[in-house]
């Protein structure tokens, strides 16, 4: 009688895993706002060389983003998040311990930002979005993306009390100890991946059909209007609220409360998205954060347009990540979807990268932020419009996996 095969973890134990990963990565990632004024006082040197630092994180891991949802595609996601994470926790102890900007800039920007290449939204979701069974698969895309939402919101007043209480060196060794544990998590990845020839490939013809799709183009530029209005919110906001005499008690919580009202809104997004149409949906969000921008600025700076602010842009925060990831699964296939989802991370992480640099370049250069702010609701207007004239139709390469599948 043969031995009896292993059973692998359940899609459920996947699920759990994955998400807990994304809420280390990306908690830890939106805390860096609130180190702007400590690192900056510290090291001498100015918001620009710290948003650069910021900025070069998106951009090292948007470049980086598909070799590790190529990786996770052919062999697996549990040795990428091991490896990435491994790189994250290294990245950041050297910005802890760094005298000077060059160092942190190495740490923090380009060690830290190939960390998150194999530990965020591509690798994980693409390994939720092939084990979730399809009738429910956007719901769940939804979940693993709100799980970024429940870092954020316990992350960003945890650190603030320890920037108080031990220095900002001190608080970024703790988070050094927190993206270690990401390690342990990845052995919940683990994917029953039969021996099929089409795994040998390299994903080439995948993304040579999805590149000559004029709709994967409107999705990443979409996409990449979504990356410069959230790098830039999220590390100059806490700032400008501090700068316009708003206490930093109040700063924290702002980015507190992005991430608490974003856990519902992210979970609603991947609902609807199983019942309505994603692009129909996408447009009428990145219209919404467009309105909720434009509002706030409208209103005189308080503590109480701020929270108002924080509560309906949290809504809207990473709402599109479920519905952007599902697409990509939807019209050209599951098997490659972490390579063709890190693709469209690139977009987004180039206009991350725009949006975190940007910021520190303009205000630098005229005192304000107001400048990038309007950039940023004209983006929301370029984002609906890419999303409204996109084809929702499975395309071939999708229809083919999924009867292979």
């Amino acid at each position: 009688m043969p031995a009896a095969r292993p059973t692998p973890p359940s899609w459920m134990t996947a699920l759990i895993c994955g998400s807990l990963v994304i809420t280390l990565s990306m908690g830890v990632r939106q805390v860096s706002g609130l180190f702007l004024r400590p690192v900056t006082d510290d090291l001498n040197f100015s918001r620009e060389i710290f948003g650069l630092a910021v900025g070069l994180q998106n951009l090292v891991w948007g470049l980086t983003q598909p070799v590790a949802g190529l990786l996770a595609d052919r062999l697996g996601a549990r040795w990428v998040v091991v490896g990435a994470g491994v790189c994250y926790a290294l990245g950041l102890g050297l910005a802890a311990v760094a005298p000077d900007s060059v160092l942190f800039v190495i740490g923090l920007g380009v060690l830290a930002g190939l960390g998150q290449s194999g530990t965020t939204f591509a690798v994980i979701l693409a390994v939720i979005g092939r084990l979730t069974p399809p009738a429910q698969r956007s719901r769940w895309l939804g979940v693993g993306s709100a799980a970024g939402s429940v870092g954020m919101f316990v992350m960003v007043p945890a650190t603030s009390i320890l920037l108080d209480l031990v220095g900002w060196r001190s608080a970024m060794l703790i988070l050094v100890g927190l993206v270690a544990m990401m390690a342990l998590l990845a052995l919940g990845l683990d994917e029953a991946r039969e021996p099929q020839a089409a795994d040998t490939g390299t994903g080439r013809g995948a993304v040579a059909v999805a590149l000559a799709d004029r709709d994967y183009w409107l999705l990443n530029l979409g996409f990449a209007s979504c990356g410069f209005q959230l790098a830039f919110v999220a590390t100059y906001l806490p700032t400008m609220l501090t700068d316009g005499a708003l206490s930093t008690a109040l700063a924290a919580g702002v980015l507190a409360c992005i991430g608490a009202f974003n856990i519902p809104g992210t979970y609603l997004a991947g609902a609807a998205g199983g019942r309505c149409r994603k692009t129909r949906l996408l447009a009428v969000l990145y219209l919404a954060r467009g309105a909720a921008m434009a509002g706030f600025l409208a209103l005189p700076l308080s503590s109480a347009s701020a929270l108002v602010f924080a509560a309906l842009f949290g809504l809207l925060w990473t709402a599109t990540v479920p519905l952007t990831s599902g697409l990509v699964a939807d019209l050209w296939g599951r098997r490659d979807m972490g390579l063709l989802f890190g693709l469209a991370m690139v977009g987004h992480q180039l206009g991350a990268f725009a949006g975190a640099w940007t910021g520190g370049f303009v205000f630098d250069r005229t005192g304000s932020f107001m400048p990038v702010w309007l950039v940023a609701i004209g983006l929301s207007l370029t984002a609906a419009l890419c999303h409204a004239g996109l084809r929702e139709q499975a395309r071939p390469c999708a229809l083919q996996a999924g009867a292979a599948g």
